[in-house]
Parts: C-alpha cells; structure tokens; sequence
C-alpha cells in the first residue's frame, strides 16, 4: 500500500513539473540561445586542379580535374607555394552565402622538386617529391615512396616491408613556409627546413 501511494505521488510530481515548464512561465535565459541546424554550417571543400588565367589579386580561379570553374576568394600570400597560372593547386574552401572562400591553399608544383637540407651528421640529405605522387629519400634516416596533401597536410608514407604489413605508416607534417627557394615542414613542433636543390 505504502509503495502505491509512493507511485502516486511522484507520477503527480512529475505531471506537475512537467505541465509548469510549459510555455506559460516566465522566459529563461535559455530562450535566448539560438539553435543552428546543420544546414546553416558552412559546406568544407577539398579539390585539386589547375590554376586559370583568370586569377586576380583577390579571386582565385580553380579549374577542377572535371573541368568545372570555381572563383574561391583568398589571396595571394595564403596560397603556400604562390599562385602561377597553369600551376597544380590544392585548396579547401568552404560554401559561406554562396561565396567560396578559401582556407588552405598549396601550389603542389611548387611542391613537387628535390628538397634538400645539411643532416646533423654534416651529409647532404634530400626528399624527392614527384608529380605522380611518388616519394623518393636520398641519405635520410628515414625512407618515403610516396606522398599525398590531404586537409593541407603534406602525408609521407613509408613502403611496406613484408607482405605481412597491412598497413604503412604515415608521417604527417604541416607545410609552415612553401616558396622558390624554401620548404619548412613541421611534425611534433619540431620545424625541418629544406632548400630547392638547383
């Protein structure tokens, strides 16, 4: 009888508590939070293609490997690599308002040279990066055959060994400084500098 009548009373309270949160109280400081749908968030888009002749100052014109046009606002000093008609680029912008604006840009022809730097031991070391994706290391301690740009991150993977190995593992670095003469790339913060081998 005592366990009923336990019941009873809070299947009240809860009825009471309930039906005094409807819409008739006074108005919280919740009200004033605004709910954003997932609609509303900006769409993020990562292509790859040929810089047009129709690039500005401020306008990049991106003609993809489908051949569509896309105009993404950025300008030229974001662009790691710099901007040259006819160059390969990769670029992530995202869908604001129907404009396209850029977030991450790198020239990957400016990308693709031999890069060469002074190991510690005083030996010239050099990391080849080739149009095709290809990855080729020269005196380095560690060993690359190939290389993709995924979210603006350069990713280095190292070849498989044995057939056992399902997986290769990949260093992934942060281009910091990508121009003529310069390629800065940063893992754990630590900062490797290489130089175009001429």
């Amino acid at each position: 009888m005592k366990l009923k009548s336990h019941i009873c009373v809070f299947a009240l309270t809860a009825a009471y508590i309930l039906t005094s949160c409807g819409g008739n109280g006074k108005k919280t400081d919740n009200d004033s939070i605004k709910i954003v749908g997932v609609d509303s968030l900006p769409e993020i888009v990562e292509k790859e293609g040929i810089i047009g002749s129709g690039t500005s100052m401020n306008q990049l014109e991106l003609i993809t490997d489908k051949n569509d046009t896309v105009l993404i606002t950025t300008n030229k000093e974001m662009v790691m690599g710099g901007v040259r008609a006819g160059d390969r680029i990769s670029v992530i912008y995202y869908i604001s308002k129907n404009e396209n604006l850029a977030n991450v840009a790198v020239n990957l022809t400016a990308l693709e040279h031999v890069w060469t730097q002074i190991g510690l031991d005083g030996h010239r070391q050099s990391l080849e990066l080739d149009a095709n994706g290809v990855a080729v290391t020269y005196a380095m301690n560690v060993e690359y055959d190939r290389w993709e740009l995924k979210n603006g991150f350069l990713l280095l993977h190292t070849p498989q060994k044995t057939v056992a190995e399902k997986n290769d593992i990949v260093d992934t670095f942060q281009i910091m400084k990508l121009d003529d003469q310069e390629l800065v790339l940063a893992n754990h913060n630590v900062e490797t500098i290489f130089t175009m081998d001429n």
